[in-house]
């Protein structure tokens, strides 16, 4: 349960922009992560994970705030990205859970309604460069759809 819940995690937190040139493309991934996502698939270590473990898995975004639940477990973290590099970058901040204080690094894309990360398991290790995961590599990768965007009135850009 304890990997089923890192991966999940993975997804988290609020949003800033890395230089001046860099914060539009931050504010505009903030408010396309605004919303409910639903797991699609994870990949931990060159393994796919059965979904039936997992399904339940949700991950909601509410302007700066980033939860992630899964049956009794959440995890409450912030992130930053800097959509300036190739691939997007992101640093997620446990604030509340057994992880509190660690970040792992990451990468990111949205594709529509398609969100996906590829990060460390381990905080403070090496971000990946590219979405993939090897045996023993020490990285996930958790795909997401989203399933509720609140109207654009609501949105707010960090």
């Amino acid at each position: 349960m304890r990997l089923t819940t890192l991966v999940l995690f993975a997804s988290m937190g609020l949003v800033h922009g890395a230089d001046p040139g860099s914060r539009n493309s931050a504010k505009d991934d903030a408010a396309q992560l605004q919303g409910t996502w639903a797991i699609v698939s994870v990949d931990i270590d060159g393994r796919h994970l059965a979904m039936d473990a997992i399904k339940s898995a949700t991950l909601s975004v509410r302007g700066t705030q980033y939860s992630f639940r899964l049956d009794q477990t959440a995890w409450e973290l912030t992130f930053k990205v800097d959509p300036s590099k190739t691939p997007k970058a992101i640093d997620l901040r446990v604030v509340k859970g057994p992880e509190q204080g660690k970040v792992y690094h990451g990468i990111y894309k949205i594709d529509n309604d398609l969100y996906t990360i590829c990060r460390t398991t381990v905080p403070g290790k090496e971000r990946p460069h590219e979405f993939a995961t090897r045996a023993e590599s020490g990285l996930m990768i958790v795909v997401w759809r989203h399933v509720v965007r609140p109207p654009a009135s609501v949105l707010q850009r960090p």
